[in-house]
């Protein structure tokens, strides 16, 4: 005999959860690389009832990062509108290798080549606002002038790489990496590897 109204929307609820729960699993695991199959099986209901509640995959993934996208996103807002370009670069760089740590569904939308749908907006908005924090850093002289917003961006796909290759051994070498990556983006940097690489003979 079907149930209640109210059951059946408690019965609903409760999948959707499960469905979410399972997912978050299986791509905090496996990336976007997780399969639906598996994460309906991890979530104990049939195919059919995930895609009731997600009709694709990528409505899934949608679901699952909502809140740490928009986090990230707020957190990015507010790296931009720092007054010092540089330190803006900074906070910026290292809250988005940051999210990508705790979340690999993230790590691979950011760095993948072709943007999954949920992830298209996340991409533009980084895109853009490294347009602006590179330009404000070039103005402000701390960013080396052959560095432009694409050479930025790939440094942040390739600590994605590291964030990667290291999680399982040692999350937080990341940090490292990036401070290294950042320290060769400055200004300064230029300045002291012309100094090294100056001829001893002409130093007074």
């Amino acid at each position: 005999m079907p149930g209640t109204p109210r059951r059946q929307r408690w019965d609903a609820a409760r999948n959707r959860g499960q469905v979410l729960e399972a997912a978050r699993r299986s791509f905090d695991e496996r990336g976007l690389a997780a399969d639906v199959r598996e994460i309906a099986r991890l979530a104990g209901v049939g195919v059919a009832t995930l895609y009731r509640h997600f009709p694709t995959k990528d409505d899934l993934v949608r679901a699952v990062v909502a809140d740490d996208l928009a986090e990230w996103s707020t957190g990015a807002d507010r790296a931009v509108a720092t007054e010092d370009a540089w330190v803006g670069l900074v906070v910026f760089v290292e809250l988005t290798l940051g999210t990508m740590a705790r979340h690999r569904a993230v790590l691979d939308g950011f760095t993948s080549p072709v943007a999954p749908e949920a992830f298209e907006a996340c991409q533009a908005h980084l895109r853009g606002h490294l347009d602006g924090l590179v330009r404000r850093a070039h103005e402000q002289g701390a960013l080396r002038p052959e560095v432009d917003a694409v050479d930025v961006c790939l440094q942040i796909m390739a600590l994605g790489r590291v964030v990667e290759l290291t999680a399982r051994d040692d999350p937080s070498a990341w940090r490292k990496h990036t401070r290294l990556v950042l320290d060769g983006l400055h200004t300064r940097s230029a300045v002291d590897g012309r100094a090294r690489h100056a001829d001893p003979g002409t130093r007074g």
